[in-house]
């Protein structure tokens, strides 16, 4: 993720004249402590040795000299930019620095995908400090609009299509209400649209989980997965506590996250016989439930969802050196499918909307974690929950 003003900015310099690389270091490192946190600071002399240490090296910032013995001019940013392109890495915020007075070389470098332009002989500490924080701060909008305008376009494509198909289905049968038929049609059209706003539920909450945090708090992890194993139905499922501690996060998508997580591995496990090795992995939104309890839930009394017969399952919360764990006992997803089950509206399941486990990739990320599948120590699934890195994007 981007580095926060707080955190210590891993910067490359990339200037081949070594006293105003001297000087941009002590501007750097000396009169800017006002501005952000004293930086870590990577100098190298040529392009090639800049892209060589992209690829094996995270910064936050890259300040580029235009005037380089290996590239001069704009093509230097070129090659900057195409060969992080070509890497796939994540886009870098570019402040370039220039000994020579072009305003045209200066609006190209911006329309390059530069945040600033810079000229060495007016540079000041104050300057060059304003300069690279407001560069890190529009790339990190410029990013927060890119990952907006994705979910958009998946928000689109989901209503253009997934939304349309229930909708002509209750047309077609409230268009053949007649004498007789009155009932079975009704009955279809009364799915199609309860399908709908099934549809329309999980997409409220794919919108908003997807939002960056606003507020997180240290909230005890044990207490959201009880409560919201109350809020799921769990019919002759068990539910084990083996975590202790606290995690920073946003309480309430916390607790959604182990509803889709807890939901999951119940239906999974209800929509065939343990011993099958069938592809049902992903449902939508929760749906109320009012009980809890101690370190192992009960579930609560009446159908399951969706009128499937259940076969209890125990579905288990423990702690990892890095973060937590959801498992279950039931029949597992198949590795084949691991890697799709958080795509947005996969599902095996005919009944399900496909964004259960996208919620949850949202919510994840959203909060700078990890998220993985693998097979629990039962053969049942088990879901990790990690904290990344620091310096990851």
């Amino acid at each position: 993720m981007p580095a926060e003003l707080t955190d210590e900015l891993q910067l490359l310099l990339v200037e081949d004249n070594p006293g105003d690389a001297r000087l941009i270091r002590h501007h750097l490192r000396s009169d800017t402590r006002g501005a952000f946190a004293t930086p870590s600071v990577t100098h190298v002399e040529t392009l090639d040795a800049a892209l060589d240490r992209l690829e094996t090296t995270t910064f936050d910032l890259v300040l580029l000299d235009l005037g380089l013995a290996d590239s001069r001019g704009i093509e230097t940013l070129e090659r900057l930019n195409d060969r992080l392109d070509a890497a796939a890495a994540p886009p870098l915020p570019v402040v370039v620095l220039t000994g020579l007075t072009d305003e045209e070389m200066a609006l190209e470098a911006i329309q390059q995908g530069a945040q600033d332009y810079l000229l060495k002989e007016h540079l000041e500490a104050e300057l060059l400090g304003r300069a690279v924080r407001y560069a890190l701060e529009r790339h990190r909008q410029e990013r927060t609009l890119e990952r907006q305008n994705e979910r958009l376009e998946r928000f689109a494509s989901i209503v253009s299509h997934d939304l349309r198909n229930p909708l002509q289905v209750a047309r077609s049968r409230l268009a053949h209400v007649a004498p007789g038929e009155t009932a079975e049609h009704l009955d279809e059209a009364v799915a199609a649209l309860d399908r709908m706003e099934e549809l329309v539920d999980d997409l409220l909450d794919l919108a908003r989980d997807g939002r960056d945090l606003d507020v997180t708090e240290s909230v005890d992890v044990a207490d959201v997965a009880r409560s919201a194993w109350g809020n799921v139905e769990t019919p002759a499922s068990d539910l084990r506590v083996e975590v202790t501690g606290t995690v920073t996060a946003d309480a309430s998508r916390l607790t959604q996250l182990f509803e889709n997580l807890f939901r999951n591995s119940v239906e999974h496990s209800s929509t065939r016989n343990r011993t099958e090795s069938g592809d049902s992995v992903e449902h939508g939104s929760t749906r109320n439930r009012t009980e809890s309890g101690d370190s192992v839930e009960h579930g609560g009394g009446g159908g399951p969802a969706n009128g499937r017969s259940a076969a209890g399952i125990t579905v288990t919360v423990g702690a990892m050196d890095d973060g937590f764990y959801v498992a279950d006992d039931g029949p597992g997803i198949p590795e084949s499918e691991r890697d799709r089950i958080f795509e947005t509206g996969y599902s095996t399941n005919e009944d399900g909307t496909g964004f259960g486990l996208d919620i949850v990739r949202e919510i994840v990320e959203a909060h700078g974690w990890a998220v993985t599948v693998t097979e629990s120590e039962t053969g049942g699934a088990r879901f990790e929950l990690t904290e990344l890195p620091p310096d990851d994007d």
